[in-house]
């Protein structure tokens, strides 16, 4: 039986959806009848914080929790990103940054550590999807100094796969505008639709593999 692992934050985890089956991770493995294994922490980002979040789950971040995936899976998603946007406080860094501490470095390191427990192939991003406020240099507004929108953060992403040729997924216009679209709850996180949505989005990439 396939087994297939997500690395994600409040999404992956189910935020939102009205149950934990119709989390898309959970619908995922229910329309293709394989295993999946769900490691999505909410608050969590690609990046390491600098100043402790008041909530310690957060800080545990993508790159701390590579060495929770299973080996062993046959494919592996990665769906982060809004978090480091959202409240992170690492600065951006730049291109050949290789450890967690800055946003390139975290998008670096998430590459080679992954391409050290699986094949290229067996890799796949999604990117960030669109979010309310996203062009908020301060983020949700709690950063202390200006940084990038959303979509800068999504830039650097595409640049580093691009650069180690690991695919990603761009579902940002199947989803549209999250103020006028009926896919999300509260303007970052998918409802059940969003999620039944990204579930089928998923399947049909693996299915044509």
């Amino acid at each position: 039986m396939m087994l297939i692992d997500f690395l994600g934050d409040s999404i992956t985890e189910g935020a939102m959806a009205s149950s934990q089956e119709r989390c898309y991770v959970e619908r995922v493995g229910q329309i293709l009848g394989c295993k999946v294994i769900n490691h999505g922490v909410s608050g969590t980002r690609f990046a390491r914080q600098i100043k402790s979040s008041e909530c310690p789950r957060f800080d545990l971040d993508f790159c701390y929790r590579i060495k929770d995936l299973n080996p062993k899976a046959d494919l592996v998603f990665v769906f982060g990103g809004t978090n480091d946007y959202g409240h992170g406080d690492a600065p951006i860094g730049k291109n050949g940054d290789s450890t967690p501490e800055t946003f390139y470095g975290a998008v670096n390191y998430l590459c080679k550590h992954l391409l050290e427990l699986y094949r290229k192939e067996q890799i796949t991003f999604i990117l960030p999807l669109r979010r309310r406020n996203e062009n908020n240099p301060y983020g949700e507004g709690k950063k202390e100094k200006p940084s990038l929108s959303l979509d800068g953060y999504t830039r650097i992403i595409i640049e580093v796969l691009n650069e180690y040729q690991i695919k990603y997924l761009d579902f940002r216009d199947d989803f549209g505008e999250p103020d006028y679209s009926s896919l999300y709850a509260d303007g970052l996180h998918p409802n059940d639709l969003g999620h039944e949505l990204l579930a089928n989005l998923i399947v049909d990439f693996v299915k044509n593999k």
